[in-house]
């Protein structure tokens, strides 16, 4: 069955206005508009991850072989509530017209969808325990499983992740990449509720005013079913640039999964724009040169921006 993004769901689901407010979403986030995402049966995902094959051997004619088994660890991950509340003054929309509302109800979609990516990197349930927890906390020991290099910054650095959607078929069976989860089914993708006008306090906490008001609900969590299906380039600055043998080093380190995408901010993505050559090749219609082309890819793999993706990242030891 092929995996489904936020927006596929949103769109299945036949809710208009849930389609709306996804794609405002989805268009100014990277990894919100790839990550694919299934409802679970209540808030809390629950599974065990093998970390260990069941013994077995060849045997003689007469000859017994002892009862074994796998090792697996249970792992639970819990979705968050994540929600917004717009006010609008009613005569702020007679004077601009119902257009006014639109425009703030998209801008808590964006608000959302940054909430949502930011949380899946830097997300911790142990210092706020109203955030699921995202990369920094899934993921502690990335560095000593490979899947963190570091480009040799200490301060004021940034990064670039990799992700694998997909899963993986290895020797020790199927392994599951990254994933976005809905609570209760996904029944609700992101509720976008018309409450009407209502009396609300102004700024001074006494007096009231009418005001359309929209309530914006949406139940996410994000799941790292196994550490190798992500990867990072660490400490990246202006003096300790990604290099091609970190980005190999990086693939390889994944195996057996394989990155869908690669993510950074802009200016780690200007970074990458040096490892391009500049050497001329033959074009259609005449010779062009690689030095006026963009690094869109590594490998065949994308590089997008995900302008989420901090540029003072906490330094990987």
């Amino acid at each position: 069955m092929s995996k489904l993004t936020l927006l596929d769901l949103a769109i299945k689901s036949g809710n208009d206005a849930s389609v709306g407010v996804v794609e405002s979403m989805s268009q100014s986030n990277a990894l919100l508009s790839m990550l694919p995402f299934r409802g679970i049966q209540g808030t809390v995902v629950k599974y065990q991850r093998r970390t260990g094959l069941p013994t077995v051997g060849f045997r003689g004619y007469n000859e017994g072989i002892a009862a074994s088994k796998s090792v697996t660890e249970p792992v639970m991950y819990e979705t968050k509530n994540l929600g917004g509340r717009s006010e609008i003054d009613k005569l702020i929309v007679d004077d601009g017209g119902m257009i006014v509302r639109a425009q703030e109800d998209v801008a808590f979609a964006y608000a959302m969808g940054n909430s949502f990516n930011e949380n899946c990197y830097y997300g911790d349930s142990t210092t706020n325990a109203k955030e699921f927890d995202g990369l920094v906390k899934i993921l502690p020991n990335l560095v000593a499983g490979g899947n963190v290099l570091g480009a040799g910054g200490s301060s004021n650095n940034s990064s670039i992740y990799a992700f694998s959607f997909k899963d993986a078929l290895t020797t020790q069976g199927r392994r599951r990449g990254v994933e976005g989860v809905l609570a209760n089914g996904g029944s609700k993708v992101v509720s976008s509720i018309d409450m009407g006008l209502q009396y609300v306090t102004d700024s001074g906490g006494t007096n009231k005013f009418l005001a359309y008001v929209t309530e914006f609900e949406w139940r996410p969590g994000f799941v790292v079913y196994d550490t190798q299906s992500v990867g990072r380039i660490a400490n990246i600055g202006a003096s300790n640039k990604p290099t091609i043998s970190l980005f190999n080093q990086l693939i390889t380190n994944m195996h057996p999964f394989v990155p869908d995408v690669f993510l950074c901010n802009k200016t780690v993505y200007n970074y990458i724009q040096d490892l391009k050559g500049t050497t001329w090749v033959q074009g259609f219609g005449g010779q062009s040169s690689d030095l006026f082309t963009r690094v869109l890819t590594f490998d065949g793999i994308p590089i997008f921006i995900d302008e989420n993706i901090t540029q003072t990242e906490t330094t990987v030891s």
